[in-house]
């Protein structure tokens, strides 16, 4: 499961990168369509390169101009990231709701055991 940080960076990039599925950006543009007011140059580089570690893309340094530019590309696993994440979420509500299930069953029984000893 990623952090909120991370979380918020991907979701992003995923909306830049979603025709091509590369991108080369400046860590200036890329902050403010993160658009999060603490985050500064070097935390997103750290969150850029712990994600790119866990294999959601592909993260190339490069100059442009005296710039420095990321080369993003997305691999497998960030392309489906969107539907994991859904996927993950759909089964945390089913797990929510089968263990209510069976607490409210647990406690009629129990009711129902009282009654008859």
């Amino acid at each position: 499961m990623l952090s909120r940080l991370e979380n918020k960076v991907l979701i992003s990039l995923l909306s830049v990168c979603k025709e091509k599925g590369a991108v080369l950006i400046s860590p200036i543009d890329l902050l403010k369509i993160i658009g999060t007011e603490h985050l500064t140059l070097s935390k997103l580089e750290k969150t850029l390169n712990d994600l790119s570690t866990d294999g959601y893309f592909d993260l190339v340094y490069s100059d442009r101009r005296g710039e420095k530019v990321f080369c993003i590309t997305l691999l497998e696993k960030g392309k489906g990231y969107v539907r994991s994440e859904s996927l993950e979420r759909r089964n945390l509500i089913k797990r929510f709701v089968l263990t209510i299930g069976f607490a409210i069953l647990s406690f009629i029984v129990g009711i129902i055991l009282k009654k008859i000893f």
